[in-house]
């Protein structure tokens, strides 16, 4: 988590979101990130920018755990196949926006966070994971509260979400997103029963 995750309210909250905003806009437009140019886009101090994120890896960090945070609302469909495949089209559909994707690159074009780092502080990377993490557990959670067997939380980050993200990223051809989705799930839920657990998914 980074220091930014205090979300305070008022004048601060509306600078954060505009520094977000600038963030993933300039990210967009295949400007090459820097401080400065965040701050102008913004509309705001550079020293501001620099006490409260650090440096560019700060502000990848801190935007990306906001833009793939917690906050979305996952499936209500019933069933375990079906909250999967619906949550499975919301992905796609949001790592094929310019801007998601964008954000996604660069998160991943600045690597894991340096081993040095000061304990807190997440890399862009797992920024990025973080609210597909909650969702997949609150996924998992439903199911098993209507009784149905589940795969574990990292199986489902491995064999749905990973997938997406990287045809994403790497632009591959896809079918239909219906038709990949389809595939994605059949293959997870599938085995459900052979790689099922009592336990809380996790």
């Amino acid at each position: 988590m980074t220091p930014a995750m205090t979300r305070p309210g008022g004048r601060s909250a509306k600078v954060t979101a505009a520094v977000h905003q600038a963030v993933v806009e300039l990210l967009a437009e295949g400007d090459a990130l820097t401080v400065p140019q965040v701050a102008a886009r913004a509309g705001v101090n550079a020293t501001s920018v620099y006490r409260r994120w650090g440096d560019v890896a700060g502000l990848l960090a801190d935007t990306a755990l906001v833009r793939f945070g917690t906050s979305s609302a996952v499936p209500e469909t019933g069933s375990l196949r079906g909250d999967l495949l619906a949550w499975g089209a919301a992905l796609v559909e949001e790592a094929g926006r310019p801007e998601e994707l964008a954000l996604l690159r660069a998160a991943v074009a600045v690597g894991p966070a340096d081993p040095g780092a000061p304990e807190g502080f997440e890399s862009a990377c797992s920024a990025c994971l973080v609210g597909r993490s909650s969702q997949a557990e609150a996924v998992l959670a439903a199911a098993q509260r209507r009784g149905e067997e589940v795969p574990t939380a990292t199986r489902v980050l491995d064999h749905l979400v990973a997938p997406i993200y990287f045809r994403a990223l790497f632009g591959l051809p896809a079918p239909s997103v219906e038709v990949l989705v389809e595939l994605l799930v059949e293959r997870l839920v599938s085995p459900a029963a052979a790689q099922a657990t009592s336990s809380p998914p996790g």
